[in-house]
């Protein structure tokens, strides 16, 4: 017999959480994320402007919260196939907002870590459904998870570049910019496989915006983190996704 109630109180808790973590960490006497990100510049983390796609995230993750707690949602075989992994991935948001400003960044590596696995299985899952979504399970669960994965999986590797880089360990073996394209490079081999396989343009536009983000801040100051080569890996890498997803719409088009 199904539990429900537990998985769908999770999710409210953990989605308001998220939200509510940017407010209650300065009453805390912890610095803000994006100063702390400051302190540890390196080639991949996107520009200022791009982070406020949390908002977005937040916004949808708080709709889908209220809307899977209903009474109608409780026993839905869709919510109940994937609740707990986003109830997972909201609740290591939460962690990591109190971990980052704190300086626990190896902690922080792990719990985007837990964010990012979590979203990926449930985007997998939804991927996999068999029975056509409504309108309101595509707009709040599907959307949902695909933007927020999407805007993860690059954010999980400026976070490991930070971390590194806090932990006095730069390059590992690279030049600083060669580094950082690799990290880009395989975002978009990841990316666009996602994407071929299940298709979810939220994931897919969260990856572009994140991508042309780190255009942007690699042609912008510091000088430190300037870079030509890393800036047009990162549009490169942008086009490609945004090619795989015109692609993957295309064929499902033929294939309807």
């Amino acid at each position: 017999m199904n539990n429900d109630r537990p998985r769908q109180i999770c999710n409210v808790v953990f989605a308001v959480g998220q939200a509510a973590a940017p407010a209650i960490t300065p009453m805390l006497g912890l610095p803000q994320v994006g100063s702390v990100s400051d302190r540890y510049p390196t080639y991949v983390v996107p520009a200022g402007y791009a982070f406020s796609i949390w908002g977005l995230i937040f916004a949808l993750s708080l709709a889908y919260a209220v809307w899977q707690v209903l009474p109608a949602q409780r026993a839905n075989p869709l919510l109940r196939r994937v609740g707990w992994l986003t109830a997972a991935a909201f609740a290591g948001s939460t962690a990591w907002e109190f971990a980052f400003p704190a300086g626990m960044y190896g902690v922080s590596v792990v719990l985007i870590v837990i964010t990012l696995a979590s979203l990926a299985v449930a985007v997998a899952r939804l991927a996999a459904w068999r029975t056509p979504f409504t309108g309101t399970e595509r707009g709040l669960v599907w959307t949902t998870c695909g933007v927020y994965l999407g805007w993860i999986t690059v954010a999980t590797i400026a976070n490991v570049a930070q971390a590194l880089s806090a932990a006095g360990v730069v390059e590992l073996g690279l030049g600083g910019e060669a580094w950082g394209m690799v990290m880009l490079a395989a975002a978009a081999l990841i990316a666009v496989f996602v994407t071929r396989a299940t298709r979810n343009a939220g994931f897919a536009l969260a990856v572009v915006w994140a991508l042309v983000a780190v255009f942007v801040a690699r042609r912008s100051p510091p000088l430190l983190t300037q870079s030509a080569a890393v800036a047009y890996t990162a549009l490169a890498a942008a086009v490609v996704v945004g090619a795989a997803l015109v692609l993957s719409r295309g064929r499902r088009a033929r294939t309807a």
